[in-house]
């Protein structure tokens, strides 16, 4: 059974594996995904609930399952101060006095959080722009001071503490979806296996 997942779902997907039977799982962001996919043929997908609802729209997908969500949030290197993320003022004064703050390139929140900053004029010392994999990694290797992503992806990464969501002015939550391939090689397998997928 072939699961592509978003990046998103990693963390929760990787716990649940030993219930989950043998799987062979790709993760790699959603954007990233819908790319690849018609060179890759998977027997379930894990996306973002936006981009499976285009899919099945346009007959690719036969059925579907809400997953969840995930909000946005902030991490440093485990026993790194924590910056004050409270408001809205305190998050962009917090980004702008740091020496480098990471973000996924393609990522939902990496997207979104490139938005927010030229949105709210932050000026960052350093951006550091993580083409694949978490953020988390990178701030726990100390490549970056601040890391910004979903909280869902930097949940499972050791060496950073969270130090919380976004401001709720400024929060922005991505929802998950598993979705069965019209061309997928078990779709009875693959509905079976969504049905058993644990949730955000």
């Amino acid at each position: 059974m072939v699961v592509l997942s978003s990046l998103g779902l990693k963390g929760v997907l990787e716990k649940a594996r030993a219930q989950l039977g043998a799987l062979e799982i790709h993760f790699d962001a959603t954007q990233a995904i819908l790319a690849n996919l018609g060179s890759v043929r998977a027997d379930l997908l894990v996306l973002t609930a936006e981009a499976m609802e285009d899919l099945k729209k346009k007959g690719l997908i036969t059925e579907t399952r809400a997953l969840g969500s995930s909000g946005v949030g902030v991490a440093v290197r485990a026993g790194a101060p924590k910056p004050d993320i409270v408001t809205v003022d305190a998050f962009k004064a917090s980004l702008e006095r740091a020496q480098s703050v990471a973000h996924s390139k393609v990522g939902a929140s990496g997207i979104y959080f490139a938005e927010l900053i030229e949105r709210l004029g932050i000026e960052l010392k350093k951006r550091v722009v993580v083409e694949k994999g978490p953020v988390g990694l990178v701030v726990a290797r100390g490549a970056a001071e601040i890391g910004v992503q979903q909280l869902c992806e930097l949940e499972p990464v050791p060496g950073i503490d969270i130090v919380g969501p976004l401001p709720a002015p400024i929060q922005r939550f991505t929802h998950f979806a598993a979705g069965i391939p019209a061309d997928a090689p078990d779709p009875k397998g693959a509905a079976a296996l969504m049905q058993r997928l644990p949730r955000l």
